[in-house]
């Protein structure tokens, strides 16, 4: 996978949506979120919606498999 290039802000976003996510799945989180900026344009909203999307579908991934066991 090609390097991603992020700015400080935009790494700012991407470290603050990562708080959402449990500690042990913070690779999955970042892997899926490098996967879906791969090839978009990446301007600061981008970023911040696709981590925000990415961390929010782990973390509801994460707390629906903990209740239904």
């Amino acid at each position: 996978m090609t390097p991603i290039r992020l700015t400080d802000s935009q790494l700012q976003e991407v470290l603050q949506a990562a708080r959402m996510v449990p500690f042990d799945l913070r690779q999955a989180f970042l892997e899926q979120l490098a996967a879906e900026l791969q090839g978009k344009d990446l301007g600061d909203g981008v970023v911040h919606r696709v981590a925000c999307s990415v961390a929010r579908a782990i973390t509801w991934d994460a707390e629906r498999t903990a209740t239904t066991g």
